[in-house]
């Protein structure tokens, strides 16, 4: 018996040591998890470096005209987004968390537009009142 024994163990050794997992026989999500956490990093870093170059803008606005131009257009371009993502978001069913979205939005699409309007000052100033 210990002979048979020693066999089977050998024979367990074998097959746990060269036992290889095949990729193709992974599930879809996992054989896509590298890539997909290369593809979350690269958003993550895209979206961070996008609200650092605005945040920039926005402190020059009242100093350069070129930074109040691009930073007016990064959020006439953000508005834009916002109010087609509202004009579908309602054309779809759903139900309480539909509702808390759509609120969500409308209040940053108010407050999208109050800086537009800060911003548009900027590229506009209003013409001085005429000397005498």
């Amino acid at each position: 018996m210990p002979l048979l024994q020693t066999v089977l163990d050998a024979l367990e050794q074998i097959r746990a040591h060269h036992r290889r997992r095949l990729p193709f026989l992974a599930p879809a999500l996992e054989r896509r998890r590298p890539r997909i956490q290369m593809e979350d990093y690269a958003a993550r870093h895209s979206i961070e470096h996008t609200l650092d170059r605005k945040a920039e803008l926005r402190r020059l606005v009242p100093f350069r005209a070129d930074a109040a131009a691009r930073y007016h257009q990064l959020l006439t371009f953000e508005l834009t987004g916002l109010k087609e993502l509202i004009t579908v978001l309602q054309s779809t069913s759903g139900g309480r968390e539909l509702q808390d979205c759509l609120a969500e939005n409308q209040a940053e699409i108010e407050r999208l537009e109050i800086e537009v309007a800060w911003c548009a000052g900027y590229l506009h100033p209003a013409t001085e009142p005429p000397t005498q």
